[in-house]
């Protein structure tokens, strides 16, 4: 297939928005950024894999941490291009990804590498303990929302927000919104760019 073959069929601008779109659309390729508004890149894999399993993913993003890159993996990312790659490569990518196959450029593989090699490090292992609410309940509290806006925003009680965010300070071991903070950046959850 060449690149005139493919055609766009929706895009959208942030995390959930893509969500409901690749739902509604069913696309055969998703060109997925890692860092959004709204839900990470990482994240609407996980709530897409199950629902559109045929569906091809290759990730256009600048991004290339280890940890952001396991978690691309873990949720079923078939092709990675850098953002300062040139449009040859993203068409490259395109191509082999349609036929079914995986494409990743050199320095990536590296990074690939790099990733698996610390799948088993503590902090890594961490996210995979939290469950889908308890993820998004992170974000948000990175997001500097109070326990009581959390509340509101997810249709919880006060208490039951407040006992999410004490089991989640527990779990990854953090003991203030800072430490939160942190662990939701490193992990690809939020950007601190779009998430002042």
């Amino acid at each position: 297939k060449s690149y005139n073959q493919f055609k766009i069929i929706g895009t959208a601008s942030e995390g959930q928005a893509a969500v409901e779109l690749a739902l509604k659309l069913r696309p055969d390729i998703l060109l997925l950024d890692v860092l959004m508004p709204g839900l990470s890149g990482i994240e609407v894999l996980r709530r897409l894999n199950k629902s559109i399993p045929r569906m091809r993913v290759v990730v256009f993003s600048a991004k290339q941490e280890p940890q952001i890159i396991r978690g691309l993996i873990q949720e079923g990312m078939h092709g990675f291009v850098n953002k300062n790659s040139s449009l040859s490569e993203l068409r490259q990518a395109l191509d082999k990804v349609s036929l079914g196959e995986n494409w990743y450029n050199e320095t990536f593989s590296q990074t690939v590498r790099e990733a698996l090699a610390k799948s088993n490090s503590h902090a890594d292992s961490m996210i995979e303990l939290l469950t889908p609410r308890e993820r998004e309940i992170t974000v948000l509290i990175a997001r500097s929302h109070s326990s009581k806006q959390i509340a509101g925003l997810l249709n919880i009680s006060l208490k039951t927000s407040e006992n999410h965010r004490a089991n989640l300070m527990r779990k990854l071991g953090v003991h203030d919104v800072a430490g939160l903070v942190r662990f939701a950046v490193r992990h690809g959850l939020v950007d601190p760019s779009l998430d002042p």
